[in-house]
């Protein structure tokens, strides 16, 4: 598996700013979401001011920072964000099915991906999207089973749509 810091990264992050959202609750969590992204967003200004930081940063964070983000953000203000509005926007079960879709669906699909990837879709696999769409559903009914929705056709449904 390529890239198991970043993987490993993505899943700790996602939970992690659940946790979050369960620990607070509305609106102290959005207060902490606000500071990580405010965090997240410094970190990517400071590098791009300090060019010394910037290369320590891509030589020594290789495991989170790919290759080409010398002078890009970074994925984490749009992942902090996203998870955030969608807390934000939409009614708690089905948030947070939304998000497990995305922190388990997509690590799911990039590790099997790389490794049993053999149809291609463009850059993607249909291996990668039939791991994504299992691990989303199972993921969904997890949501389901603990915060009490939504339903199964609603799960299985965003799992194909996500």
């Amino acid at each position: 598996m390529r890239h198991p810091g970043r993987k490993l990264y993505h899943v700790l992050g996602g939970l992690g700013l659940l946790a979050v959202w369960f620990a607070l609750r509305r609106p102290r969590a959005f207060y902490a979401f606000a500071a990580i992204l405010a965090a997240a967003l410094l970190f990517d200004l400071a590098r791009w001011a300090l060019p010394r930081l910037n290369a320590w940063a891509m030589a020594n964070l290789t495991s989170l920072l790919r290759p080409g983000e010398e002078r890009t953000l970074t994925g984490t203000p749009a992942y902090v964000a996203g998870i955030a509005l969608t807390l934000l926007l939409f009614p708690e079960p089905p948030a947070v099915a939304a998000i497990l879709f995305l922190v388990v669906g997509d690590v799911s699909a990039t590790a099997v991906g790389e490794r049993f990837g053999r149809h291609r879709v463009g850059a993607k696999s249909l291996e990668g999207a039939a791991a994504f769409f299992a691990a989303a559903c199972l993921a969904g009914f997890a949501a389901r089973t603990l915060l009490h929705g939504p339903p199964p056709g609603t799960i299985v449904a965003g799992a194909w749509c996500a």
